[in-house]
């Protein structure tokens, strides 16, 4: 199991609270096995947490959802975001 390290993410995202990092994770997660999309570059067997935190640690999730968390606007379903 990888460590990440939530105060490092907390930097790099602008905010000093974990719950937000932790429901960003957590509904790109949601949204990313909703949709059945998992990044081309991660095993087959790799789950969508997994893809997610991968995401948020490259800095690669979707600039909406980074808007989103600026704006304390996460989506409460996968199904009213995109992408």
């Amino acid at each position: 199991m990888k460590f990440y390290d939530i105060d490092d993410l907390e930097n790099r995202y602008g905010t000093d609270n974990k719950y937000r990092i932790t429901a960003l994770v957590a509904a790109r997660a949601r949204w990313l096995s909703e949709q059945k999309t998992v990044l081309n570059a991660l095993p087959a067997n790799e789950k969508y947490l997994s893809a997610a935190l991968l995401e948020v640690e490259n800095g690669t999730i979707p600039r909406q959802w980074i808007e989103a968390l600026e704006n304390d606007t996460l989506p409460a379903s996968p199904s009213s975001s995109q992408g």
